[in-house]
C-alpha cells in the first residue's frame, strides 16, 4: 500500500511538469514587436514586376439582390499588370523584425459592405487589431473571413449582418507566419476580397508603377518578402547599411494557374 502511494505521489508532479511543457514552448515561440527609437534608419525601395502570361480574373454572375448589387458579371482575384509588367497592389514587407519604428497608432480598422462589395480593396491591417465592419446595404450579408495558411482555410469569424448594421471583431490568426485573409459573403457568392495582416509596420503597397518604399529601417540583415493574392509570395535576403541606399526588385515569372 505504501509503495503504491509513493508511486502516485511521484507520478502527479511529473504529469503536471509534462503537461506544462507545451505551454512553455508555445510561450517561448511567441514573438512580439517592440517600438523603439530608430537611429540611422534608411529606406528600402524597389519595384515589383511580372513576366509571363497574365493571369485572368475569376468571375461570378450576380444572381441575387440585383437592385442593390447590380447585374452582370462580378470579377474578383484581379491582377493589374501594367504594360511594363508593373504589379499593382502587391504588399512588400520585412519578416520577423523584432524592434523598430512605431505603428501609425490605429487600433481599429474599418471595412464596409457597400453595393455588395467589400471596401476598401487591397487592405493592409494590423495583426491582432480589431475590424469594424459596416453593412451599408439594405440587404442581409454574411461575412466569412478565412486565415489562409498554405492550402488551409481557417475560419476567423463567420457572422450574419442585417441591413444597415455594424459589428467589431478581433483579427485573431492562429498560424504563426500567416498573413493572408480572404473575405467572402455566404449570402452572395460573388463577393470576394483579400486583406493582408502585418506583424510590424515595415510594409508598403505597390502603386500602379509597381514601386514600393519602406522607410526608417534599422541597419541589419532582413528577410524581405512580397505577397500578392494571385501571384503568391516571393522572398529574398537583404542587408541594410547605415547611410546607404538600399534597393530590391521582385520579379514574378511564369503562368499563374
Amino acid at each position: 500500500m505504501n509503495t503504491r502511494t509513493s508511486r502516485i505521489t511521484w507520478f502527479r508532479p511529473m504529469l503536471i511538469m509534462l503537461c506544462s511543457m507545451p505551454m512553455a514552448v508555445a510561450a517561448a515561440k511567441k514573438v512580439t514587436y517592440e517600438e523603439v527609437a530608430v537611429t540611422d534608419g534608411v529606406s528600402i525601395t524597389g519595384k515589383v514586376t511580372f513576366e509571363g502570361d497574365h493571369p485572368a480574373a475569376k468571375t461570378k454572375t450576380i444572381n441575387k439582390d440585383i437592385p442593390t448589387c447590380g447585374e452582370g458579371e462580378r470579377e474578383y482575384n484581379i491582377t493589374t499588370i501594367g504594360d511594363d509588367g508593373s504589379v499593382l497592389n502587391a504588399v512588400v514587407y520585412i519578416e520577423k523584425i523584432a524592434a523598430g519604428k512605431a505603428w501609425d497608432g490605429k487600433e481599429v480598422f474599418e471595412l464596409e459592405q457597400a453595393g455588395c462589395a467589400f471596401l476598401p480593396k487591397s487592405y493592409v491591417v494590423r495583426r491582432g487589431a480589431d475590424l469594424h465592419v459596416q453593412n451599408k446595404d439594405d440587404v442581409f450579408h454574411n461575412i466569412h473571413s478565412y486565415e489562409i495558411a498554405g492550402k488551409a482555410r481557417i475560419t476567423m469569424f463567420n457572422s450574419g449582418q442585417p441591413a444597415n448594421s455594424e459589428f467589431t471583431k478581433p483579427l485573431r490568426m492562429r498560424r504563426r507566419g500567416s498573413h493572408a485573409i480572404k473575405l467572402e459573403c455566404d449570402a452572395h457568392n460573388f463577393m470576394h476580397e483579400w486583406m493582408f495582416a502585418a506583424d510590424n509596420p515595415y510594409y508598403s503597397v505597390t502603386g500602379e508603377d509597381g514601386a514600393f518604399e519602406i522607410g526608417d529601417v534599422p541597419p541589419g540583415k532582413y528577410k524581405l518578402s512580397v505577397w500578392h493574392p494571385v501571384l503568391g509570395t516571393e522572398t529574398t535576403q537583404i542587408e541594410v547599411a547605415a547611410g546607404a541606399a538600399s534597393t530590391q526588385a521582385f520579379l514574378y515569372q511564369g503562368k499563374v494557374k
